[in-house]
């Protein structure tokens, strides 16, 4: 049965322990659709690529095969669709000869098959001979065909190779059966220790025996969520990245984990987490931990980006949380206690903080981080909510503090972003798994390097000079998208005469040109011209800093209408330089007719010029992206003239 499902670790979202069993999955699958499409092509198929196979050899070769296959209509499922038919289409292909599988004797029945092998080899062999002396009746078969003595020495070489695998099988079966009865529990128990190490240290023991206190696993799919159970040990049971010199008793190699995460420590009653390892990701309840917590039954615990867990202590259940009706300690409730725990704490304290897609940018901002330092990348991630000046809904954007600057990309192209950077990560960790060198990608491909144009700013210009004709120049700020000063763009919005020339009219030849109105009214039904100048932006620069701007290579755009989407965007020149006063020299007539809504957008409404450029790559001597510790936050002061501190202006007190 194919269901249709992604196996792209990328469209799946796995990470840590379940991106191995996705990894292991995969091949397997890959094994079987690799000898399918044998069978399909009458070729010997390699069962022995993976156990999965092995164990279908039978269901494959001698049985009734019946083909279920589920697709979707939807078109983002199309490629997975359309792998699927073509699959199924193999599988028609195939060609099965059911015979009876009864065994009395498995050596006996093995014997038989090879006796029957060896004669259809001799009579093909026999059958060579004739065809050569036929041919050139000599009997050294040099008359025959060499594509037929090429086909039927593979074939030779092919069925020589069965034997001798079903040979090594009837060994193996017959040693199998000399066995004692405690040389196979001691070969079951090595095979259960296997799976343990191959888990990280998860027993097979049910649920509901097990006396000691244990984690559980916490899986967004119900299906597999407490499916995996870690047993602590009285004493101290340690938790963390593999390692040779000293090996994890619980061995969690997923991203944000390191060696000497943590430890449990099972004394009497009392359950204590430890952090042994500063700066270890670990959460309780959706709570930083930076020492050691005491562990109560149902309490939510964290390790690294991707484990999350539940305690259980058995007996102990009087003393822990209790949870009444529809509400479970799951996975999405331990996601929840983190997005309440990062609301508290956010400068904005906006209500939203608490909604589902700040959480999930929560958690992939964590991951980020977490990816960030294990690369050394000199880069920091923040999720932000902020305004759109044009709908007035709130969104999600990400801040990258750089040491040159500060970057924002919008959700889209973070996650985008994120998708490969993970990828990196993943090489980067098979290169330090197998002591490797790992070299990072060109700028192009590496996803911590963005060369992009930037949205510096915006700075809006009202439009009511232009409701009676009046030249109007103004310097407006650029604010960034947190409101933040950039600094100043110089505009200037004149009217122009009938003829489309700029003022003064002073003189008397001229007085009759002048477009003044005294109302705006007048204005309505008639065709008027004006003319918009972008000639330079000034920087805001720290002093401290060397006085250096931030941007590069910038530029400017405006629609004379912001609410107005179709209308396409004016742009001014590039000023390719890093200079803290970049000049544009822009100057663009505009004809328009005023009707109703020209007529009020002029009056009350406003153009919105956008800055751009590129974020300069020279870092500043000592510069870097500062990292805050757990709790804290960035804030903006202002100091009066006698030298104290605010945080906000006279004017803004209440």
């Amino acid at each position: 049965v194919d269901l249709a499902g992604s196996e792209r670790t990328e469209s799946a979202g796995t990470s840590g322990q379940m991106l191995k069993e996705g990894n292991a999955i995969n091949l397997s699958l890959t094994a079987l659709g690799n000898c399918i499409h044998a069978l399909s092509e009458g070729k010997r198929p390699g069962y022995r690529d993976s156990k999965l196979t092995l164990l279908l050899q039978g269901s494959m070769t001698n049985g009734k095969v019946i083909m279920i296959a589920a697709v979707s209509p939807a078109s983002i499922c199309f490629e997975e669709s359309m792998s699927t038919l073509r699959f199924a289409e193999r599988i028609k292909l195939v060609k099965i000869k059911a015979k009876k599988n009864v065994t009395l004797d498995p050596v006996a029945e093995i014997k038989k098959e090879m006796e029957e092998m060896r004669k259809r080899m001799q009579q093909e062999i026999d059958d060579l001979r004739s065809s050569g002396a036929t041919g050139g009746g000599t009997g050294t078969m040099t008359g025959a065909d060499p594509e037929e003595l090429a086909r039927l020495k593979a074939l030779l070489e092919e069925q020589a190779a069965n034997e001798k695998a079903l040979r090594e099988d009837m060994e193996k079966q017959v040693k199998e059966l000399a066995t004692t009865e405690a040389e196979r529990l001691a070969n079951a128990n090595k095979i259960s220790e296997q799976w343990k190490k191959a888990l990280g240290g998860a027993t097979d023991e049910n649920k509901e025996d097990i006396k000691d206190p244990h984690l559980l696993n916490l899986n967004p799919e119900s299906r597999l969520a407490e499916t995996l159970i870690y047993k602590l040990k009285k004493g101290t049971t340690t938790a963390g990245r593999a390692n040779k010199e000293s090996p994890p008793d619980l061995d969690f190699s997923g991203m944000g984990m390191v060696k000497g995460h943590c430890a449990f420590v099972w004394g009497g009653d009392k359950v204590t987490l430890k952090v042994t390892t500063p700066g270890a990701r670990v959460l309780v309840n959706g709570k930083p931990i930076e020492d050691e917590v005491e562990l109560k039954h149902n309490y939510r615990v964290w390790l690294g980006n991707n484990y999350a867990f539940r305690f259980a202590f058995p007996g102990h259940e009087d003393k822990g949380e209790k949870f009444d009706g529809e509400q479970k300690a799951d996975y999405f409730y331990a996601e929840e206690e983190i997005a309440k725990e990062a609301a508290k704490s956010n400068a904005d304290g906006q209500p939203s903080a608490l909604n589902h897609k700040l959480s999930e940018a929560l958690k992939k901002v964590e991951q980020a981080n977490i990816i960030a330092g294990d690369l050394n990348r000199d880069c920091v991630f923040h999720p932000k909510i902020i305004t759109n000046r044009v709908t007035g809904e709130n969104q999600v954007v990400t801040y990258v503090v750089l040491p040159q600057g500060t970057l924002t990309w919008p959700w889209e192209k973070f996650n985008v972003r994120l998708v490969d950077m993970v990828k990196l990560w993943e090489s980067w960790q098979y290169a330090t798994n197998n002591d490797q060198q790992f070299e990072f990608p060109a700028d192009q491909q590496n996803p911590f390097v963005d060369n992009d144009y930037q949205l510096v700013g915006e700075a809006d210009v009202w439009l009511q000079p232009l409701a009676n004709m009046i030249e109007t120049t103004v310097e407006p700020p650029v604010l960034n998208v947190s409101g933040g000063k950039e600094g100043e763009l110089g505009v200037t919005i004149a009217p122009l005469d009938e003829k489309g020339n700029e003022g003064p009219w002073e003189d008397d030849d001229n007085m009759d040109l002048d477009p003044f109105v005294e109302s705006p009214e007048e204005l309505k039904g008639k065709q008027i011209q004006f003319i918009v100048k972008v000639d330079q932006l000034r920087f805001d620069v720290d002093l401290s800093q060397g006085g250096r701007p931030k941007y590069r290579d910038t530029w400017v755009r405006y629609r004379l209408n912001p609410a107005d989407h179709t209308e396409e965007f004016t742009e001014t020149k590039h000023d390719e330089s890093s200079r803290i006063d970049p000049k544009y020299d822009h100057a663009k007539k505009f004809k328009q007719m005023v009707d109703d809504d020209f007529l009020k957008h002029i009056q009350k409404g406003r153009i919105t010029f956008q800055i751009w450029g590129k974020l300069i790559e020279d870092v500043p001597a000592g510069a870097r992206a500062q990292r805050l510790p757990d709790g804290w936050k960035r804030v903006t002061a202002y100091q009066d003239p006698d030298g104290k501190l605010h945080l906000e202006l006279p004017s803004e007190k209440k």
